[in-house]
């Protein structure tokens, strides 16, 4: 389960309370009986009659899934799509060097859908290179991304989209946004009432957002204009994915980058795109540990990050990867201020900061707060809230273990 969901997830719930006065679509049980008809079909292994897989030279969407050790949800995820009323389509699964029986299972799903095209690394290379590399790779007009533990939902989505995105406005639109559900889910498999977990206003469906409008307002607000951070939510031209990859650096995604890649892929392709519509249908699933707190699971438990050093360590160090590369990318753009700002305050969770204060990447993250505290194009509030993070971070108090690893490390 990737970190950027959690990060995202609370912040939805977060807008959803601070801005009551909003007229927010919310889930009734006559929208979430078919979603959960199609789901519970597709989980089931089942396949919907007259669904005919015949692979395409030029298919409309392909859909990249990442997997690494993915035996448990393959089947289910694939069915998901298989299902779809567009059937010229291609799935092209990345297997990330998993050691499980991950590649076996796609292989028998090969044989029963020539749609289906593998790519195996050699080595494990994370999921921003797989979903770039896998849309490198694919044949598809469009390209969605499907992480292997979700799935989609609605049998029309991709049809709706691609058609909306290629006919119903008179001109090629770079990227649909669709809506997307999720639910808890216990050990059983049982699912909880399900929701729409994002903000986007009704009142802006349907309505195309044209370049520079797009990434000047990035996450500002409600989130109702440009779409949100996630990058499973949306069906994107392919070229526009290619161009947002060189945008990004292939010496970034190519470093094994793990967590909170979404905000990277998907702001470089708001950045990129000509123009975007988002549509009020609902679309895609999102599967929610049910053992994992909303608040809490946002970045590390203390007891996680005891039990996992490493896995900690590597989720902050990720972080500051790609905060330091937006951040380079915006360093002339004072439009994107209040982007700037929202990568600012999104560590500044009571959960974030202290990992931060205890992990090898201290040192390096008062230096980036430094050197954003000195952007020219700098408000006093913003500024503000910088100094804010420094000084906590500079008085955070070290237990005597920690405090001592904090010395060994700056005497190496």
């Amino acid at each position: 389960m990737n970190l950027d969901k959690y990060i995202f997830f609370a912040l939805i719930i977060l807008n959803l309370i601070s801005d009551i006065n909003c007229n927010y679509l919310k889930m009734t049980d006559e929208m979430e009986a078919p979603l959960k008809r199609y789901l519970l079909y597709s989980f089931s292994g089942k396949l919907l009659p007259q669904r005919k897989f015949v692979r395409s030279q030029n298919p409309k969407i392909s859909v990249i899934i990442p997997m690494y050790n993915e035996e448990k949800n393959a089947l289910k995820v694939i069915r998901t799509i298989q299902n779809q009323k567009l059937q010229d389509i291609e799935i092209v699964c990345v297997n990330d060097n998993s050691n499980d029986k991950t590649l076996e299972i796609l292989e028998t799903l090969k044989e029963e859908d020539p749609r289906i095209t593998i790519i195996t690394n050699k080595k494990n290379r994370g999921v921003i290179y797989n979903r770039i590399y896998g849309a490198i790779r694919s044949k598809g007009e469009y390209v969605t991304f499907i992480d292997a533990d979700d799935g989609l939902c609605n049998e029309d989505i991709l049809y709706k989209a691609y058609y909306k995105a290629t006919e119903e406005y008179g001109e090629n639109i770079d990227i649909i946004h669709y809506q997307t559900c999720g639910c808890l889910v216990d050990d059983k498999g049982n699912m909880d009432k399900f929701v729409i977990f994002n903000t986007f206003n009704p009142t802006t469906f349907n309505q195309i957002v044209r370049a520079p409008y797009i990434g000047d307002n990035y996450f500002q607000g409600r989130q109702d204009v440009t779409g949100s951070g996630f990058v499973f939510d949306k069906i994107y031209s392919r070229q526009l994915i290619i161009r947002a990859a060189n945008y990004i650096g292939p010496d970034i995604w190519n470093q094994n980058l793990v967590y909170v890649d979404d905000l990277l892929l998907c702001f470089a392709a708001m950045k990129k795109a000509n123009n975007i519509v988002s549509i009020g249908d609902i679309g895609y699933w999102h599967f929610f540990d049910k053992k994992t707190s909303v608040t809490v699971g946002v970045w590390e438990t203390e007891e996680n990050r005891l039990k996992y050093p490493k896995k900690s360590n590597k989720k902050i160090n990720d972080f500051m990867i790609i905060m330091e590369r937006i951040l380079k990318l915006t360093e002339e753009e004072p439009q994107s201020g209040k982007f700037r700002e929202f990568i600012i305050k999104l560590i500044g969770s009571d959960e974030y900061l202290p990992a931060i204060a205890r992990s090898i990447h201290y040192e390096k993250y008062l230096y980036i707060l430094e050197k954003e505290y000195l952007w020219k194009y700098n408000t006093v509030e913003r500024k503000k809230q910088i100094k804010k993070f420094y000084k906590y971070l500079l008085n955070f108090e070290l237990t005597p273990k920690e405090r001592f690893a904090h010395l060994l490390k700056k005497n190496k």
